[in-house]
């Protein structure tokens, strides 16, 4: 996963560089402040955006409404120093998956990475079933029309057929039904 971490405190960042070495399989990015957050999020998508609440300029809520803007699939958990119900309310209301209050709790946020991994694991998982469910009922579709198409071809054969017998009914000649059992099997007797 690529995870994008915003803090302008230092320590902050400290914390968000030992990520990589706890979770050596994802591609951790730490910035330090909101312009740099969303020069990157210009540039490339992230999986999880990690972003302070309180920074100069450019807070983490404008980090946030940006990336809910151009990258619905983005995650991002807000993280501040001043928590409180208002401000983690405000943050989810505009499309945080997550808020959790500094100091930092490093196993704790790993859960919260961990929950979004498994998230995004999920809603992959049901789209490759959705297009696989799409790609069978083509087939299927496909497959039905060629049937309908045989069963109509055989169901004039019977038609036909009936039709032939029921002049044989009426006359027995050779010649008729040798053109019936011509009709009827393809092959001339």
């Amino acid at each position: 996963m690529k995870v994008l971490c915003v803090d302008d405190d230092a320590n902050a960042r400290t914390v968000y560089q030992g990520l990589r070495k706890i979770l050596p399989d994802d591609e951790i990015s730490v910035v330090n402040s909101g312009e740099e957050a969303i020069a990157a999020v210009e540039k490339e998508h992230y999986d999880i955006i990690i972003s302070d609440m309180q920074m100069h300029e450019i807070s983490g809520i404008d980090v946030l409404r940006y990336v809910k803007k151009v990258d619905l699939t983005a995650e991002v958990i807000i993280v501040t120093g001043f928590g409180s119900v208002d401000s983690a309310v405000e943050a989810m209301r505009l499309g945080a998956r997550d808020f959790i209050e500094k100091p930092i709790n490093i196993l704790l946020l790993i859960e919260k990475i961990n929950k979004i991994r498994e998230y995004q694991l999920r809603i992959h998982e049901v789209e490759e079933y959705r297009q696989v469910k799409e790609t069978v009922e083509e087939q299927a579709g496909r497959e039905t029309h060629a049937l309908e198409k045989r069963l109509q071809a055989m169901q004039t054969a019977i038609n036909e057929a009936i039709a032939l017998l029921e002049q044989l009914d009426k006359k027995a000649d050779a010649a008729t039904i040798e053109t019936i059992m011509t009709k009827l099997t393809h092959f001339k007797i």
